[in-house]
C-alpha cells in the first residue's frame, strides 16, 4: 500500500474521516465580519494545498508531498474545539491567548491521532513541526496560512461583504510573508486591490 509522507492513504483517509466537521465548521474570522456565505476550515486548508502546489511547480527543493500533508492537518484540532481567533492589540493578552491555544490544540489532536495507531504519532510530529516552524516546508506553510487569508479578504471586500477590508489582513501580517515568491504573489494582490479602487 502506498505511503505519503511516511503515512498510508488507508490511514490518512480514516483521519479525514474523523476531522469531516472541518468542512462544516466556518472560520471565525469570516463569522465575526458578518460574512454571508463564510469559508470553512476545511474549505480553507484545500485552498492552501492549491497553493502549495502552484509554490512547488517553482520551488522544487521543497518536498512537495510533506507541505502538502502538513497543509492537510495543520487545522485539525478545530474540529474539536472550534476556530480560535488570537489576534489581539495587547501583545501580552495575545501571547497567552496563543500559549492556551496552543495547549488546547495539542491535546485535541493527540485524541485524534490515538485513533489512527503508529501512524497517528506522524501526524502529531507533523503539526508539531507546521507549528514551530523551523523548516522551510514548516515556513512556507505558516507563510501560506496567511496569504491565503489576504487572497479571501480581497475576494470577500471585492464581492461586496461591507464588514472584510483586505488592508486589515495585510496590516496586520504583511510582515510575516518573507518567501520572495509568496512577496511577489502579494505585492500582485496589492496591485490588483490598487487598480480596482481606482475604477
Amino acid at each position: 500500500m502506498e505511503k505519503i509522507f511516511g503515512i498510508k492513504e488507508e490511514v490518512f483517509d480514516r483521519a479525514l474521516k474523523v476531522v469531516d466537521g472541518l468542512f462544516k465548521l466556518s472560520r471565525t474570522g469570516w463569522v465575526r465580519r458578518g460574512v454571508k456565505n463564510p469559508e470553512t476550515v476545511g474549505e480553507h486548508s484545500d485552498s492552501l494545498v492549491a497553493l502549495a502546489d502552484k509554490v512547488c511547480q517553482v520551488r522544487k527543493e521543497l518536498d512537495e508531498k510533506k507541505l502538502k500533508r502538513m497543509l492537510q492537518i495543520h487545522d485539525w484540532p478545530e474540529n474539536l474545539i472550534g476556530d480560535i481567533v488570537t489576534a489581539n492589540a495587547d501583545k501580552n493578552i495575545r501571547q497567552k491567548m496563543l500559549q492556551d491555544k496552543y495547549a488546547n490544540e495539542i491535546t485535541a489532536l493527540t485524541i485524534v491521532c490515538s485513533k489512527l495507531g503508529p501512524e497517528g504519532q506522524i501526524i502529531l510530529d507533523l503539526w508539531k513541526e507546521f507549528e514551530e516552524g523551523k523548516t522551510p516546508e514548516a515556513q512556507i506553510a505558516k507563510q501560506l496560512d496567511k496569504l491565503q487569508a489576504m487572497q479571501k479578504a480581497w475576494e470577500y471586500e471585492n464581492g461586496g461583504e461591507k464588514g472584510v477590508l483586505a488592508r486589515d489582513f495585510i496590516d496586520y501580517d504583511e510582515k510575516k510573508i518573507t518567501d520572495p515568491l509568496l512577496i511577489s504573489w502579494l505585492n500582485e494582490l496589492k496591485e490588483e486591490m490598487g487598480k480596482k479602487k481606482k475604477i
